[in-house]
């Protein structure tokens, strides 16, 4: 039975990475089994089968993507990236309301890349966790969109300003009200500092931080519930940085300067 192209690929996965590797260039076979780490025994059915279905060339014993090939791996490797994006913290993406993302973001939330997901342990759940606070702390810009209090956000980003780091730090009324009020000492630090803009959204949002810094991205979303765990999605890659940039500037077209905010 002639098996479609799309159970071809995506049920085999040496046949997903053949692919993907001669994306890069065409190969001969001695080069695919090294860097597949395969034998030419297990190897050789799957470039016959792919050959069949004219994904496939092979010239003087050189295998490269035709040019069917060549556009199917083309819009392969998104799909692929994807479900990586999913699978790696599948329990977390299923049991978190991914609305507050735009669909232009969503479509494209395989340039997350690979995620990492942060949980606080037992001993330090009031903390930041340490891996994110090393990057932070590091950053030389960092954009910030958040709609809930954390009380050790005022003296971290008063500090950040200080030494130089450049930001644009975006609140909610609510979080705003709550870090004049609780907060006065490091609020005035914050407005004062040529380093910071400060930005008020008014609008009600739903989703609780977006922080992009030159070194990294990192998200938190309400669960399903509408409850907020300790949990931050971190993420290095150029392209996840670009996609967080991108959600940060969504929601900042509902934001104000706070010199016109009335704080």
């Amino acid at each position: 039975m002639k098996q479609s192209i799309i159970n071809l690929i995506l049920f085999s996965d040496r046949r997903k990475d053949l692919l993907l590797l001669l994306r890069e260039e065409p190969r001969d076979i001695d080069t695919i089994k090294e860097l597949l780490n395969v034998d030419a025994g297990s190897i050789q059915p799957h470039i016959k089968k792919m050959i069949d279905a004219h994904l496939i060339t092979e010239e003087k014993k050189v295998y490269g993507l035709s040019e069917i090939g060549k556009i199917i791996v083309e819009n392969l490797e998104p799909l692929l990236n994807a479900v990586e994006v999913f699978e790696i913290d599948n329990d977390y993406w299923k049991t978190h309301d991914l609305t507050p993302i735009p669909d232009f973001l969503l479509e494209r939330i395989d340039e997350l890349g690979h995620c990492k997901l942060l949980e606080p342990d037992v001993e330090h759940l009031l903390e930041t966790p340490k891996a994110f606070l090393e990057n932070f702390q590091s950053s030389k810009e960092v954009l910030t969109f958040v709609s809930y209090f954390h009380p050790e956000a005022p003296s971290l980003y008063a500090d950040i300003a200080e030494n130089g780091t450049k930001q644009v730090l975006c609140m909610t009324e609510s979080v705003m009200e709550r870090l004049f009020s609780s907060f006065p000492e490091e609020a005035n630090r914050l407005s004062k500092n040529k380093n910071s803009k400060i930005f008020v959204c008014r609008k009600p949002v739903s989703i609780p931080s977006i922080v992009v810094t030159d070194r990294f991205l990192a998200l938190k979303l309400f669960e399903s519930d509408g409850k907020l765990r300790d949990q931050i999605l971190i993420s290095t890659g150029e392209k996840a940085l670009g996609w967080g940039k991108e959600l940060f500037w969504h929601y900042m077209q509902m934001a104000e300067p706070l010199e016109r905010s009335g704080f």
